[in-house]
C-alpha cells in the first residue's frame, strides 16, 4: 500500500517521465522559441520549475538557507554566473515576478543545463521524501508563516509543476501549427 509520500513520489517520477519523452522530442529552435514577446520559451518554464521545487523544499519546507539550494550546492548559479535571490516575488529568484528585463537578464540555458538542474532538483525532491517520516512532513514548514506543512509545500511545487508541464505542451503545439503554416 502507498503512503503519501510514495505518491508523490510516482507523481514526480511521472512528470519526469512525461518531460523527458517530450524534450526528446523537441529540437533546440523550439525550446528557446517564445510564442509572443512576453511569453517565456521553454527553456525558462524548464527552470521555472526546478526553481519552484528548489525554493519551496529548501526554503519554506526545510527551513535551510539558499546556499543548500541545489541552484547552488551543485555548481549551476557559478556555471551560468547566475544568481538569481533578491529577484521577483519575496525575492525567491524563481521567475514569479520578474520583469521582462529581468527575464531577458537570465543566462540562456542549454538543454543539457535546463535538464540537469531539474534532475538535480527531482532527486532532491525524490530523496527527502524517501527518507523522511511523514509524521515529520505534516508539521508545519518554515516558510509562509508555518501555515503550510512540509508535505504541503512540495505539493504546491509539485501541482505546479505538473501545470507548466501542461504549458510546455501547449508551447509545442503552437511551435508545430507555426511551422506548419510556413
Amino acid at each position: 500500500m502507498m503512503n503519501a509520500n510514495d505518491v508523490l513520489i510516482d507523481m514526480l517520477e511521472d512528470n519526469r517521465r512525461r518531460l523527458r519523452r517530450l524534450l526528446d522530442t523537441l529540437s533546440d529552435e523550439c525550446l528557446t522559441w517564445k510564442p509572443e514577446a512576453d511569453a517565456n520559451n521553454i527553456t525558462v518554464t524548464l527552470w521555472h520549475m526546478a526553481r519552484i521545487f528548489d525554493v519551496f523544499l529548501i526554503l519554506q519546507a526545510k527551513g535551510c538557507v539558499s546556499e543548500e539550494e541545489c541552484w547552488f550546492r551543485h555548481g549551476w548559479a557559478e556555471q551560468t554566473d547566475y544568481d538569481p535571490r533578491g529577484i521577483g516575488q519575496n525575492g525567491w529568484g524563481m521567475l514569479t515576478g520578474y520583469t521582462q528585463e529581468e527575464v531577458a537578464a537570465m543566462p540562456q540555458l542549454t538543454r543539457e543545463q535546463a535538464l540537469g538542474y531539474l534532475n538535480d532538483v527531482y532527486d532532491t525532491v525524490k530523496e527527502y521524501l524517501t527518507n523522511t517520516p511523514i509524521e515529520k512532513l505534516e508539521m508545519p514548514g518554515v516558510g509562509f508563516e508555518g501555515r503550510y506543512s512540509q508535505y504541503q509545500c512540495i505539493q504546491m511545487a509539485l501541482l505546479d509543476n505538473v501545470r507548466h508541464l501542461g504549458e510546455i505542451f501547449a508551447i509545442q503545439a503552437r511551435w508545430e501549427r507555426k511551422r506548419k503554416q510556413q
